[in-house]
């Protein structure tokens, strides 16, 4: 069985959120093997306000799953958690949020998935990320560095690291 190495973004918001990260954590090693880690980056929710700051962090993952296979486990992931679904169409706080980033060479536009992530480019939290778990290396899915990425995105978003104390 062919398997695939992904990239994950971890986010929360809600409730004890590094215990949340950790548990997302523990639950996506039932479907893959862990390759690398990001640190843990705090930010003010993208897209929508709220008081509730966001901690978010990135994986990468080899799996044999395929992507909507995975996107299926991650979705009941988020529901085991208590993710709330969504009840309009904008964006709002959350206990958990799971999203396929890339999935090594594939790409894929449907309704329920797009491979790669549609707004990676627009978010500096997703690209912090990436530069976090490949450094300087091109990206060939997203055919660029994270730090070149970095320097063209018009997010100005107050992104820091999480300070674990």
């Amino acid at each position: 069985m062919q398997e695939h190495e992904v990239v994950i973004s971890l986010g929360t918001n809600l409730g004890d959120r590094l215990k949340n990260l950790k548990n997302a954590l523990s639950n996506i090693k039932g479907y893959g093997r862990i390759l690398n880690k990001s640190r843990i980056f705090c930010s003010h929710p993208w897209g929508y306000d709220s008081e509730n700051e966001f901690l978010n962090m990135g994986l990468v993952i080899k799996t044999s799953l395929e992507p909507m296979q995975l996107l299926e486990k991650l979705k009941s992931i988020e529901k085991k958690m208590g993710r709330a679904p969504k009840l309009m169409q904008t964006y709002q706080d959350r206990i958990i949020d799971l999203d396929i980033l890339i999935y090594s060479g594939f790409t894929l536009d449907i309704e329920e998935l797009s491979i790669p992530h549609p707004k990676i480019k627009e978010r500096k939290f997703l690209l912090l990320i990436l530069k976090d778990l490949f450094e300087n290396e091109f990206i060939s899915d997203l055919n660029d560095s994270a730090e070149k990425m970095l320097l063209k995105c018009g997010d100005e978003s107050n992104v820091v690291l999480f300070n674990e104390k």
